[in-house]
């Protein structure tokens, strides 16, 4: 079964998890170093041309780094990458959730990933993502070079709200969010502030950075509820 084919049958079968639609060829692949723990199991994998991977990310700034086993055809190795907005050196003196090797039956190994994986990954990620935090409640937007919008942040609910909700997707090579590069000028710019929007209201801090340095946007107040009609 072709990876992307498997990672699409995987995702049908985990809720909240979505797959990346296009592979990627794992010799050159930046996200490799985003891999958590690869330990034993993708021993020289990363040395073969042919081999692609693909990615599933959860809303909760989770994703899973998913692979051809080398050298068995009907296995297929899953490994647990850093949470959104971490690197290595927020994981540190931390017990690394350790990936896994599962059937190419997406049936079999869904209940795999559930039994083995999928929770002590999910617990083992929140102590990660607070270490990151650049601020108290705080989101941080940036522009890549070229000049897309990049949002980094140390909270859980973020993640929610802008993968789940707003559009975003998580970059595997980085670990921010971002919206995607067919939408047009016009229709990022509108979606990244309604987003921003709805995160204020949340009570988050929105940091945005140019080169006239950092602007704070304050929370803003919650919208009352509608009143009732009277009987």
């Amino acid at each position: 079964m072709h990876i992307s084919e498997f990672t699409r049958a995987l995702a049908d079968r985990l809720p909240g998890w979505e797959p990346d639609p296009t592979p990627v060829p794992i010799a050159a692949d930046p996200a490799s170093d985003r891999i958590w723990d690869s330990g034993p199991l993708a021993h020289g994998a990363f040395e073969t041309d042919s081999v692609s991977r693909s990615v599933l990310t959860h809303h909760f700034g989770l994703q899973l780094y998913v692979m051809p086993r080398p050298y068995r055809p009907h296995q297929f190795v899953v490994l647990p990458m850093l949470p959104a907005n971490t690197s290595h050196e927020h994981v540190q003196g931390l017990r690394a959730p350790r990936g896994i090797a599962v059937s190419a039956d997406p049936v079999r190994a869904a209940a795999e990933l559930h039994r083995r994986l999928v929770t002590d990954y999910r617990l083992a990620s929140s102590i990660p993502i607070r270490r990151s935090s650049p601020g108290h409640l705080q989101v941080h937007v940036t522009r890549d070079d070229r000049r897309r919008h990049r949002i980094r942040s140390g909270y859980i609910p973020v993640f929610t709200e802008l993968l789940a909700y707003g559009g975003f997707l998580l970059d595997p090579a980085t670990g921010e969010c971002h919206l995607p590069d067919t939408l047009s000028t016009k229709e990022a710019k509108r979606q990244l502030v309604k987003s921003l929007q709805r995160l204020r209201r949340r009570d988050f801090r929105i940091v945005v950075h140019s080169g006239d340095g950092p602007r704070s946007h304050p929370r803003l107040p919650r919208a009352a509820p509608r009143p009732g009609r009277r009987r």
